[in-house]
């Protein structure tokens, strides 16, 4: 709180000012007194004189720092500080319907933080219903670190390199003006001195002078000499030619550079900022495409269409294609596993992202959506040699549709000893029902009493049959 008090003091740059904080009565607890302040901006400050105080920086340095403690808010309009998470464009990312920055939202699963951009604008602002974009930030990290490995590759840094150069050539003719300047500060300093000492001590008018005219060269000199060591610490330091070499060296590996465990997420978000001012996201419709477009520092841009996962495989564009295929090959008889293996021959990716539609999401899909015959084809594990099921046993799925009821009946029929069973050696260990003619003819007997029948009587201890209650 001390160093942000001094930062935004504008007494520092030699600026006296009155009323910057100002109590808004709504604000204002009763019982605190000293709440309610409110920083007001500069337009709105009751007295601001400049250059009365003794300034330590410059009016420019204190409105830049301004500035940038205002980017690096965490709800800043502008880029904004490099901040924790693993999302690369944090702070890049544009919504490419109305123009707004887009949010980064993380999700933790299994200790791993999973990022993505959410623009919400419209959610928490004005209430309404949806927000305007979501998509996953892993595609879209992906496309801006292939681009940016693209930009930093050796050919991109020897312009780089030569652009150095020629900075460097121009902060040299620089130097040489900074130096003729000081030698002529020097001069008027050294002329002065020398008219100083030829006056006659008598003529005290004109020593007075000449001792005023000397000061003000020496003061001059003195604020042209700071002047020039500023300029000096700020001019980029001349690489040598190991120097060169190693740079040209280690750009020849940028991409072991970018994923060495020496290197931060801090620094590639610090890389990525440093070449991309922007990057525009605009999800087409619902589907999986995307259109993504970099916006360099330089002005240039880069589009292209990435794919991002969704959520079924109903929202992906190329669907009713993927539906039509998957009919033509259950017709022909093909199982959901050749299926499944002819689409990723095919090229056909699942909605979340991987390389392959396995089996049993095409088997619900044949079942759910598309009603193929072939999908609703059931074909059980065969069951260990030996113990397969006799004349009068069933499977309990088999039963349980035989009875027109469900198999979770069964298991409680099961619990209560009314269907004797045996199990499976192997595994899954199902269970195999015995029930012949007789036995089937008091189970669909005992399904169609009424709910609570069993509750209404009294059993017996010695009989297992219920009885009716004495009156």
């Amino acid at each position: 709180m001390t160093l942000q008090t001094l930062l935004h003091n504008p007494a520092y740059a030699g600026i006296y000012a009155y009323g910057r904080r100002r109590v808004d009565r709504r604000r204002q607890d009763p019982a605190r007194p000293s709440t309610g302040r409110v920083v007001q901006t500069r337009d709105e400050w009751l007295v601001m004189i400049p250059d009365v105080l003794p300034a330590y920086i410059t009016v420019a340095q204190f409105e830049a720092n301004e500035a940038k403690l205002a980017a690096n808010r965490a709800r800043a309009e502008t880029m904004g500080a490099v901040r924790n998470g693993p999302a690369l464009a944090a702070g890049l990312g544009f919504c490419g319907r109305c123009g707004r920055r887009m949010m980064v939202r993380y999700h933790t699963q299994h200790s791993h933080a999973r990022p993505e951009y959410v623009c919400c604008r419209d959610v928490t602002n004005y209430g309404a219903r949806g927000v305007c974009q979501l998509l996953n930030a892993g595609c879209v990290d992906a496309f801006v670190e292939r681009q940016v490995l693209a930009a930093l590759q050796p050919a991109a840094v020897e312009v780089s390199l030569q652009a150095a150069d020629e900075v460097i050539s121009e902060r040299a003719e620089l130097e040489k003006l900074w130096q003729q300047r000081l030698e002529r500060a020097e001069y008027e300093a050294d002329r002065a001195r020398r008219c100083y000492h030829l006056a006659e001590p008598e003529n005290r008018l004109v020593v007075r002078q000449l001792e005023k005219e000397w000061e003000t060269a020496l003061a001059a000199q003195q604020k042209l000499r700071e002047d020039h060591e500023r300029f000096t610490r700020t001019s980029p330091r001349v690489l040598t030619a190991a120097e060169r070499q190693t740079i040209t060296t280690l750009a020849g590996d940028i991409t072991g550079l970018w994923h060495a465990e020496t290197t931060t997420v801090t620094d590639r978000k610090e890389i990525a900022r440093a070449i991309i001012d922007k990057v525009q996201l605009t999800v087409i419709g619902t589907s999986e495409r995307v259109t993504a477009t970099i916006v360099w520092a330089g002005g240039a841009t880069t589009p292209e269409e990435i794919v991002r996962p969704v959520r079924s495989l109903q929202q992906l564009s190329y669907y009713p294609e993927l539906a039509a295929r998957i009919r033509e090959l259950a017709g022909q008889g093909i199982g959901a596993s050749g299926i499944a293996d002819r689409l990723e021959a095919e090229g056909y990716r699942p909605a979340k992202g991987g390389k392959r539609i396995t089996a049993t999401t095409i088997r619900d899909l044949m079942w759910r959506r598309l009603d193929c015959p072939a999908g609703r084809v059931h074909r059980p594990r065969p069951a260990p040699p030996g113990e397969e099921a006799g004349p009068d046993e069933w499977w309990l799925k088999h039963l349980a549709a035989e009875l027109d009821m469900t198999t979770s009946t069964l298991y409680a029929w099961i619990h209560r000893g009314w269907i004797t069973v045996r199990r499976e050696s192997r595994w899954p260990h199902r269970l195999i029902a015995h029930a012949d003619q007789q036995e089937l003819a008091a189970l669909r007997e005992r399904r169609t009493r009424p709910p609570g029948w069993y509750s209404r009587r009294l059993w017996t201890d010695d009989d297992s049959t219920p009885t009716e209650p004495d009156s």
